[in-house]
């Protein structure tokens, strides 16, 4: 009984260091924006240069004239003595329930989610999977960094009251690695939350070309992955790499579109432009598409991101009614690999969906997490036993290289 209450008053005590922490500036200063160029470019620059390509001063220009519908976005420099220690890209969009629920079979449900409403604050990017939201100075306490998160994320709900209250701040898409850094951040109130995970492949150093890729695999998933292409070019249909994105642009988001019409949560959509502008942004060095299609149209499309040393699968874009007879996504994803290992990267990631399709290519699913908060004490209690029962389905295991066959892969 006494230990039970010693327990307690411990518990209780932690949360008022907790809360006091919170309550008391931390020796930060924050300069806040609501576009790139109102920032120090030098201060944003120095920080970012090793940093993702979606914190690049260039696309968050190209970001800003192609914002989606809703969405607002945020910018942070966070500064230790006058020198800058954190750049922070977040945005601030409302969500109705009917965007996290696709549901055209139930119009009564529909209805009822779309009367359900909150607002948003996400550190990160909504329209780009991976740590793209944040980049730290080198030589500072990891804990002091997470700090200046946790400050300027607060500072930002504040200064956004005059738009509306916003209920969470969602700092998204960190990896194991990042993961356990960030675990100052429970000091302030932030819960982890386990997501789909990423679904990555190792580009081996030898494969100069697809036909090294497909040298490595097995002979079943070999025979599988030739019989893909085989049915495309049969139906009579043609693989363009290296397209032009520009020129294409309509035709592209209105395939895209398609397939965010069918996505399960639609957070944000990106209009018209975006993907010919990002073609012109980041050059061939940096960016590719892949069409498929025959003399008269385009039926689908992929493109990839070169960030650093990754490749990035980055948006796809369907004719419903041809693959449902032709296999166009699993020749996308195809010329996934071959993309990533034409722009020489160490890793490809495929992005969170489809798994099955992913893992029988060579990917395997990697951790990703988010920390979350809500700006009532009560309701980040109930998000900590909520989101302690939650776990993501768990990803196939394939094994589709030679070195590495199964009594599965043999049957």
């Amino acid at each position: 009984m006494g230990k039970g209450l010693g327990g307690a008053v411990d518990g209780i005590k932690a949360a008022l260091r907790r809360h006091d922490k919170r309550a008391r500036p931390g020796g930060l200063d924050c300069a806040l924006a609501d576009r790139i160029d109102f920032l120090n470019p030098g201060h944003w620059d120095a920080l970012t240069a090793e940093a993702s390509f979606f914190l690049s001063r260039d696309y968050r220009r190209l970001l800003e004239r192609h914002t989606p519908e809703g969405m607002q976005l945020r910018y942070a420099l966070v500064y230790r003595d006058g020198r800058p220690i954190v750049a922070l890209a977040a945005q601030v969009l409302e969500v109705r329930g009917n965007q996290l629920a696709n549901l055209p079979d139930s119009r009564l449900r529909r209805k009822a989610l779309q009367q359900l409403g909150t607002r948003l604050l996400v550190c990160g990017s909504l329209v780009s999977s991976g740590f793209h939201g944040l980049a730290f100075a080198a030589d500072e306490d990891p804990a002091l960094l997470w700090h200046g998160v946790a400050e300027a994320l607060y500072r930002l709900r504040r200064a956004d009251r005059l738009h509306g209250q916003i209920d969470y701040v969602m700092i998204k898409d960190l990896d194991e690695a990042r993961h356990a850094g960030a675990a100052p951040l429970r000091d302030f109130s932030y819960r982890p939350l386990t997501t789909e995970p990423e679904m990555a492949m190792a580009v081996r150093p030898h494969w100069r070309s697809f036909a090294d890729y497909l040298a490595d695999l097995n002979s079943n998933y070999r025979s599988k992955a030739k019989k893909v292409a085989k049915q495309v070019a049969d139906a009579g249909y043609r693989i363009e790499r290296n397209a032009d994105a520009a020129a294409h642009d309509a035709r592209l988001h209105a395939l895209y579109s398609a397939v965010e019409r069918r996505a399960s949560t639609r957070l944000s959509a990106l209009p018209p432009g975006y993907f010919g502008a990002l073609a012109q942004l980041a050059g061939a060095q940096r960016f590719r598409c892949t069409l498929i299609r025959n003399d008269t149209d385009i039926v689908g499309f992929i493109t990839t991101i070169k960030d650093g040393n990754r490749a990035l699968g980055y948006y796809v874009g369907l004719d419903y009614a041809v693959n449902a007879t032709v296999p166009l996504y699993l020749r996308l994803l195809q010329c996934l690999i071959e993309d990533a290992i034409e722009l020489r990267c160490e890793e490809l990631s495929f992005g969170r969906t489809a798994a099955e399709p992913k893992a029988s290519l060579g990917a395997t699913a990697q951790t990703s997490h988010v920390w979350l908060r809500h700006r009532l004490p009560a309701v980040n209690a109930l998000i900590r036993e909520v989101f302690t029962r939650v776990t993501p389905d768990a990803a196939p295991q394939r094994s589709p290289f030679k070195e590495a066959r199964t009594i599965a892969d043999e049957d």
